[in-house]
Order: structure tokens, then C-alpha cells, then sequence
């Protein structure tokens, strides 16, 4: 088994997941299941506040790079930056909490529907 796609089942235990099907593999990436999932999420609306966090540009300054606005809305969905498909990773950082309108948006294999 490459390193690389090995569990490493120490940095579960020193991470704090105790979900027997939460895997932490050698390479830092983590797929989180049941209580330790519900408690990433947790975390990951306690990061925005419980605000939707994406951000589009609304203005550009004088000087060059432009304002961004942030949502609004309540957020409702966590995303992943990265999809799951390609190599799953529920760390923090991959994760974006997301209204429901933008999480639409964003994930493409959603079916988006529209009039003929």
C-alpha cells in the first residue's frame, strides 16, 4: 500500500475522531462519518458565524483589485472546496459553508433546471 493512501490510525486518536468509520490517511486528508462529521460541521458554522461564505466582487478600487461582498444569507450547507469525488477531504479548510442559492450554484452535478 503506497504511503500516501495508508490510514494512519495514531493521528485519528491524537485528532480526537472516534467513529470507527472516520479515516485519517497519511497524508493528512480526513473522511469523517457519523458524530465526528457532526461536530466538523459544527465547527465549520461556528468559523462564518452562521453566515453563507461566498463572496463575489462588487466594486473595484481605483488602485486595482476589487471590493468583495460577502453573503448574507444564512448558511445552511457545508461544501467542499475540492469536490469528494476527487479525493475526499472534510478538513476545515477544504470545507465552505454556503447558502442554499449558492450552494446550487457552485455544485455542478446538481441538475439545474430551467424552462424550455
Amino acid at each position: 500500500m503506497s504511503p500516501i493512501t495508508a490510514r494512519d490510525p495514531d493521528e485519528k486518536r491524537r485528532r480526537g475522531y472516534s467513529d470507527p468509520k472516520s479515516i485519517v490517511w497519511a497524508d493528512g486528508r480526513e473522511v469523517l462519518q457519523g458524530f465526528d462529521w457532526a461536530k466538523r460541521v459544527r465547527e465549520l458554522y461556528d468559523r462564518c458565524g452562521g453566515r453563507c461564505e461566498h463572496e463575489q466582487p462588487w466594486k473595484v478600487w481605483p488602485l486595482g483589485g476589487p471590493m468583495m461582498e460577502r453573503c448574507t444569507n444564512d448558511a445552511e450547507d457545508p461544501h467542499h472546496r475540492i469536490p469528494r469525488s476527487k479525493g475526499r477531504d472534510d478538513r476545515l479548510e477544504n470545507l465552505q459553508a454556503l447558502c442554499r442559492y449558492h450552494h446550487n450554484l457552485l455544485d455542478k452535478r446538481k441538475v439545474k433546471w430551467s424552462k424550455p
